[in-house]
């Protein structure tokens, strides 16, 4: 099993690689615990599109930064977007941070 420990969501950021008019941009901090090993300050963007409800609007997950280990990324955006909505929940605010933790599958890979 791999967790997830999400840790800090900043809502609405200028991150000008990702910067554009149409999604409300957002960074979730999390770190990965595997096999007894912790990697910490990876990140992902949260994409909500503007004008739609955070709680039902269909979000954008981007791939983890930081972290390049085997993850079952279907599992891995659903865990995402669960934080994100609990964020929404509690009342979006600049900076939310709630410790959330979500164990996920890793993905075994087919030898060659």
């Amino acid at each position: 099993m791999i967790r997830v420990i999400f840790r800090e969501l900043k809502w609405n950021v200028q991150d000008y690689e990702w910067s554009e008019e149409e999604h409300v941009v957002s960074i979730a901090s999390f770190d990965v615990e595997e096999n007894g090993l912790l990697n910490t300050g990876c990140s992902v963007r949260i994409l909500q599109p503007l004008d739609a409800s955070c709680e039902t609007a269909r979000l954008e997950i981007s791939h983890p930064v930081h972290y390049d280990g085997e993850l079952d990324f279907e599992a891995f955006r659903e865990a995402a977007t669960l934080y994100y909505r609990e964020a929404c929940r509690e009342g979006m605010q600049k900076t939310w941070k709630r410790m959330v933790e979500f164990e996920l599958h890793p993905v075994f890979r087919k030898a060659s």
